[in-house]
């Protein structure tokens, strides 16, 4: 199976799984809309890793806005809920004075749920505390703890391409989605809109797999360029969450490194969006192929039924829509024109990620392996990227 259908199954296998966890948001759902109607807060810190951040930021385009965004728990009220990734004594702190807490699963922190002895000390929880010891309630987002979905044998000590933005995002807009219809519905049915924008988000994540030829023939152009000595550069203006979601744990090390100027003929940029012409990532997008770079563009193809001119796909040579095509997002809801909870960030990652793992599996083709970096958080992680980074300085990949 190639790399990128690894990936790509990998993916759907974890919206398949949150689907079970659809009943338990209802209720949870519930509670948080009679703690807004009651006058209190609902608080929200489940956003570990890199690309989370940004998706998940109170002015991320189609957030509601409903959930308050801060990770000092001494500002929670008794009476308030949170939805958290953390696991320390200020989390049960704030249980024990009347915070109803709910914690989330993420591979970044050590929990009940993973073998003993697999985190790091770094990443390991203060005082030996455990999710079920701090909170009221645990959410599964069902991220692999390991974090990657592609396992390359050539790369044996850890899985390749991560995926804590899948899991994260679509629990956090699933969230909001429900949150958002009760707090306008009181009464409201335990499950509506996190079930419909789930089975949104599937459909497009599936569709994606029309991307696959395309794919493939981009991958094994960027590995001969690579190997002819160009650089792998990855940018993402309106979003910034997008390009900082390469060099981190399970991802490959060559992006946005080396001397861009050294083969300019010979270079790979790629540009993820979630608009079809943002002005800054058109001029980058223009001059980086006037340079004479092998341009990847990655995002809707139009906004609200309007296409602009010039437009992201129209000028790259590898175009991948991500089938994101609202300004805001797929859930209507009442004030709030365009819509909440997008899919363009969930579906444009998958989409750089699976062009990530099938140029690893290009260059392995190749016989050239290329450097990813284990996660921090996995015991001997750190050790491992440092004796690597020799390896990459070698190889420039």
């Amino acid at each position: 199976m190639p790399f990128m259908t690894d990936y790509h199954q990998g993916t759907l296998e974890i919206l398949s799984k949150l689907e079970g966890e659809l009943a338990q948001i209802g209720a949870l759902t519930s509670r948080a809309a009679a703690v807004i109607r009651g006058g209190g807060t609902v608080w929200t810190s489940m956003n570990s890793g890199h690309m989370p951040i940004a998706e998940q930021a109170d002015d991320r385009r189609g957030s509601p806005g409903l959930l308050k965004s801060d990770g000092d728990f001494e500002l929670l009220q008794a009476g308030d809920m949170v939805f958290t990734q953390r696991c320390n004594r200020d989390v049960l702190a704030a249980r024990q004075r009347g915070v109803y807490v709910v914690c989330v699963t993420t591979n970044y922190q050590d929990n009940e749920f993973r073998p003993a002895g697999f985190t790091d000390i770094s990443h390991s929880n203060p005082d030996g505390l455990m999710l079920g010891d701090v909170s009221n309630e645990i959410l599964h987002s069902h991220v692999p703890y390991q974090q990657g979905l592609v396992w390359c044998k050539e790369i044996a000590d850890f899985a390749l391409c991560p995926s804590s933005t899948t899991g994260s995002a679509t629990v956090h807009w699933l969230i909001n989605a429900e949150l958002t219809h009760k707090v306008g519905n009181e009464g409201a049915a335990e499950v509506g809109p996190s079930a419909e924008y789930l089975r949104i988000l599937r459909e497009r994540v599936e569709k994606v797999a029309q991307h696959q030829e395309a794919i493939g023939e981009t991958a094994a152009l960027m590995s001969e360029r690579v190997l002819e000595g160009g650089r792998w550069f990855a940018q993402s203006l309106e979003h910034a969450g997008f390009y900082s979601e390469f060099n981190v744990a399970s991802g490959p090390r060559i992006v946005n490194t080396g001397d861009w100027a050294a083969h300019l003929d010979k270079n790979i940029m790629l540009i993820s969006a979630i608009s079809p012409a943002f002005a800054g990532e058109i001029e980058l997008a223009q001059a980086k192929k006037g340079e004479g770079a092998y341009l990847i563009g990655i995002g809707p193809a139009g906004l609200d039924g309007e296409v602009p001119q010039p437009n992201l796909l129209g000028l790259a040579d590898a175009p991948f829509d991500n089938f994101s095509p609202e300004s805001g997002g797929v859930i209507e809801a009442s004030g709030h024109t365009g819509g909440i909870c997008p899919t363009s960030g969930v579906v444009g990652n998958v989409i750089q990620q699976m062009i990530s793992a099938q140029w690893a599996e290009e260059m392995v083709k190749r016989g050239a392996v290329p450097t990813f970096l284990r996660g921090v958080y996995q015991n001997g992680g750190t050790e491992y990227n440092t004796e690597m980074e020799t390896v990459f300085a070698q190889r420039g990949y």
